[in-house]
């Protein structure tokens, strides 16, 4: 005969299960390339800092220019990374969860370059090893995407590749 606290745990985790099952299929339908274009809209210019330069179209060129290029080398990465970044960027774009990961309540497009710096910091340092896991996935992604760009590399002194 089935107790009620069985049926009550059966209940519950049956109830988990769904509302997972459902979350997991809501993500995958979302539009990761949109997702991934406002994280990285709102991201590239809090990590990379006053690097970016300072007039608004000259500014908006280099972030769209660095978008490209970090969308490029995602493009490279395997499928496992790339549905991984996709989680990430999908985790990040939803209201609550973006809440809950990044303290960020508004739009990525609305969210102001020291509230993302602030929240990227967070990450760098936090004790969660997952979500340094994701600062430093984000860093390294827009630190390539940035210095793709034979057009900086002499700001940083690097002669490029040698040539053979």
């Amino acid at each position: 005969m089935l107790q009620r606290r069985t049926f009550l745990k059966v209940g519950l985790a049956g109830g988990a299960l769904l509302a997972a099952g459902g979350a997991a299929s809501w993500l995958a339908r979302r539009d990761a390339a949109a997702d991934r274009r406002d994280v990285l809209g709102a991201s590239i210019p809090a990590m990379l800092g006053g690097v970016v330069p300072a007039p608004a179209p000259q500014r908006q060129a280099a972030i769209e220019k660095t978008r490209a290029d970090v969308e490029t080398a995602i493009a490279a990465l395997a499928p496992a990374a790339q549905d991984e970044l996709a989680q990430l960027f999908a985790l990040m774009a939803i209201a609550p969860t973006r809440l809950v990961l990044t303290g960020i309540a508004r739009p990525w497009h609305e969210a102001g370059i020291a509230e993302v710096s602030a929240m990227l910091q967070s990450w760098r340092t936090h004790r969660l090893a997952l979500l340094r896991g994701a600062y430093h996935g984000l860093h390294d992604l827009i630190t390539a995407g940035w210095y793709a760009d034979e057009a900086r590399w002499a700001a940083i002194g690097y002669p490029g590749p040698p040539r053979l």
